[in-house]
């Protein structure tokens, strides 16, 4: 791979696709586009050459039609940034590269839609589908039969039992365990090292043994929602 676009910029987020598009594909430059204002990402490694641009100063060119990710990791913001290069830019899922780590494990009869993130020494079992733009970070584990919806995050050590369900935008803390059977709603939040055996409606934060429903989830209240 030349050369990798990313969309959206967090410190966390470009640095670890930076390693993983580097480790699995020898990708060593990057242009990162910024939507909003806010500082550029600060790299002290010579192994990558990166480029800030804003959107509106960016050339994409259909004639190279270079691979986009996100460079965020957090669904809501991917979700957001989907839709502002797809309405003005015409960035469609297509165009959205899946980073699977030579370490991680997708099983054979698993599937999964563009835009995949899976980090060292995660996991996806049989049967198991996957929407678009997922994350799985360090050691997280989806088992059989599992759904993630679009957008949907595993933090690093979390764990999916079998037939789960886990909505559109939805994130599961670090070291969460989801039982057998579980749904759980769309633009959820499930704190770090929960356990979870009985289903969470949409648009909640939750935590605990048992996990239990908080409150409402901020990170998506004020989203508009649309297709």
């Amino acid at each position: 791979m030349e050369k990798l676009i990313l969309l959206g910029h967090s410190d966390g987020g470009v640095s670890t696709v930076m390693e993983n598009a580097f480790q699995i594909f020898g990708c060593q430059v990057f242009d990162i586009i910024k939507n909003i204002d806010r500082p550029d990402c600060i790299f002290l490694s010579h192994l990558f050459k990166t480029t800030h641009f804003f959107d509106y100063e960016y050339s994409f060119d259909p004639e190279r039609d270079f691979p986009v990710q996100f460079g965020v990791h957090h669904g809501n913001v991917k979700y957001l940034l989907y839709q502002h290069f797809k309405k003005n830019y015409q960035i469609n899922r297509e165009q959205y590269i899946s980073l699977i780590h030579h370490t991680a494990d997708f099983a054979p009869t698993a599937s999964s839609e563009e835009g995949l993130l899976m980090e060292p020494l995660s996991l996806v079992s049989s049967m198991a589908k996957l929407g678009f733009g997922v994350t799985l970070k360090r050691g997280a584990s989806v088992g059989h039969h599992a759904v993630l919806e679009d957008f949907a995050t595993l933090n690093p050590g979390a764990v999916l039992a079998g037939f789960v369900t886990i909505g559109e935008g939805s994130e599961i803390g670090v070291g969460a365990i989801v039982s057998n059977n579980v749904k759980i709603g769309k633009r959820c939040l499930i704190g770090a090292g929960s356990v979870v055996t009985k289903d969470i409606p949409d648009g909640m934060i939750a935590y605990g043994n048992p996990c239990r429903v908080v409150r409402e989830n901020e990170r998506w209240s004020k989203i508009s929602i649309s297709n």
